[in-house]
């Protein structure tokens, strides 16, 4: 139950080994973050796998060398070697990652204006040639004849066969009226 100093002396060190390389890990995901702050999804899932990461490291860490116990010591631990990291090692991130994803932006803004200018001229042919087609379309369509003395679909009309005596008026059957008081 109680440690003996060199124990917690090596067990601090470990741990401060281990929030360093936490911080690194750390960095790496702070990196797209600070790149481009507008992807706000992709941060909290950043932050989010981190947690989990740093807590399962932690976890193994106090199994394998802390004989299954957690104590606060490794945490402080940690914490310390975090922050160690993040003075030295980590005051170099947020302008690397800002100056990075202003490159890309320059890059990708660079690289759409031939982009940009094949759409805009693709986008016209195809509208000419959907012109093109409509005309050609409305030119093939045979419009019938304004002709009072033309009867269309004579040939084939079907009102002698379902109305033997004459039209729809002499065969209707009437209804019945029932007045509701």
């Amino acid at each position: 139950m109680f440690e003996d100093t060199g124990t917690v002396l090596s067990m601090i060190w470990i741990y401060a080994a281990v929030g360093f390389f936490l911080a690194v890990l750390y960095n790496l995901f702070r990196f797209p973050r600070l790149a481009f702050p507008k992807m706000k999804k992709l941060a909290a899932v950043l932050d989010f796998l981190f947690a989990v990461i740093a807590g399962f490291v932690l976890f193994v860490f106090s199994a394998a060398y802390g004989s299954g116990f957690f104590r606060f010591y490794y945490v402080a631990a940690a914490a310390l070697g975090f922050a160690v990291n993040m003075i030295t090692i980590g005051l170099a991130v947020p302008p690397l990652s800002r100056l990075f994803g202003r490159a890309c932006r320059y890059i990708s803004a660079k690289l759409m204006i031939p982009i940009c200018y094949i759409r805009q001229k693709s986008t016209k042919m195809f509208v000419e040639i959907a012109k093109m087609l409509s005309n050609n379309a409305e030119k093939l369509k045979k419009y019938l004849k304004n002709n009072n003395k033309i009867v269309y679909n004579s040939s084939d009309h079907k009102i002698g066969k379902v109305y033997p005596e004459g039209g729809e008026n002499r065969n209707a059957v009437k209804a019945k009226v029932r007045k509701i008081l």
